[in-house]
């Protein structure tokens, strides 16, 4: 840390502005620096990130002001969580790096977003009642804006390309996966057996049970969406913002999930 500060502060006293290759370099820098926060703020990293920049601020600050050891307390402290990062977020760093190094900007689209979109709904809504005619109970958390590593960590990643006939092996009653939920995430299967932990203030009146129970508090916490499918009845339910919606045909399930997954 404090040899990448040097480097900095070398740079910085033999920066000069009129330079076209040093105002480029700033430039560059600049734009990484904005883009990397605006991708990290869909995320629970970026309040530890914020954090840790300020830490850093604070640093800076106290060692201008000559707090010496004040500065150490707090350059020390970034430097730990900084370290601590990839490990506090491995499964979602390692997730990105491989979507990463696809090189998804070097491919042109075949399909537009929309079209990918409806082509994803219809399949998972097949599936869904697939399981439903056959009462084989379901949870599936299906993530938006809100990072889900959280739920990730607490099952078996499976990072795989979702499909129908997938989903259903998941959740076959023999399958070692199918305890738990499946959480997708940008048309993906990203993993199984997920634990989700019911909130106390959270009551159903039965026939609901656990199934229900867990999902309906993953959306109150997150901005994820829950789909329901009961073991005893064959419904299909949809939870969203701390909302459940019991019963839904087909078609409304469809619907829905076209409105709230843009």
């Amino acid at each position: 840390m404090s040899y990448l500060i040097n480097i900095i502060q070398l740079h910085l006293a033999t920066f000069n502005f009129f330079n076209l290759l040093d105002s480029l370099d700033l430039l560059v820098a600049a734009f990484f620096f904005v883009a990397t926060l605006v991708y990290l703020k869909r995320f629970p990293v970026f309040r530890v990130v914020l954090g840790t920049l300020f830490l850093l601020a604070c640093s800076f600050l106290f060692l201008a002001g000559g707090f010496i050891f004040t500065a150490l307390l707090f350059g020390g402290a970034s430097s730990l969580i900084l370290i601590s990062l990839p490990l506090i977020f491995a499964p979602e760093v390692r997730h990105y790096l491989e979507k990463l190094g696809r090189f998804p900007f070097l491919k042109m689209p075949a399909v537009s977003r929309d079209q990918r979109n409806e082509v994803f709904i219809r399949n998972l809504v097949g599936a869904v009642y697939e399981l439903a005619e056959k009462k084989t109970g379901a949870l599936i958390i299906l993530q938006r804006a809100t990072n889900l590593g959280h739920l990730i960590e607490s099952g078996i990643v499976v990072d795989a390309k979702f499909g129908a006939k997938l989903l259903e092996n998941i959740f076959f009653q023999n399958s070692p996966l199918h305890d738990g939920a499946v959480v997708i995430g940008g048309e993906r299967i990203i993993a199984a057996r997920c634990t989700v932990a019911s909130l106390p203030e959270v009551k159903l009146d039965p026939p609901l049970g656990q199934r229900h129970k867990a999902g309906l508090s993953a959306t109150k916490e997150t901005d994820a969406i829950a789909v329901i499918v009961s073991e005893q009845r064959g419904e299909v339910s949809l939870a969203e913002n701390g909302k459940l919606e019991i019963g839904l045909p087909r078609a409304a399930l469809v619907e829905k999930l076209a409105k709230l997954l843009i």
